[in-house]
């Protein structure tokens, strides 16, 4: 596996408009690491959570799908100011 990029790292890049880019993709990864943590977490459950679980899965997801359009957003976005 990757090392993992963190937030000082981003700041070194020195990416101009592209940082807001690169802090929402940390984001991204950060709430996917959470999903992740979660479910390995919960096979050892019975399905007594399931419903809560799911609840928290779609809601991670729905946050996850919503940072990932910001960042496309904002690839978009500075894209333009360079044109």
């Amino acid at each position: 596996m990757k090392e993992k990029i963190d937030i000082v790292e981003l700041m070194r890049a020195r990416l101009g408009d592209n940082f807001r880019v690169g802090d929402k993709l940390l984001d991204i990864r950060r709430n996917a690491d959470s999903i992740g943590e979660m479910a390995r977490k919960q096979l050892d459950e019975n399905g007594e959570f399931a419903k809560v679980y799911a609840e928290s899965i779609a809601e991670w997801m729905d946050s996850i799908a919503n940072l990932a359009n910001d960042a496309v957003a904002l690839l978009i976005e500075n894209q333009k100011n360079t044109n």
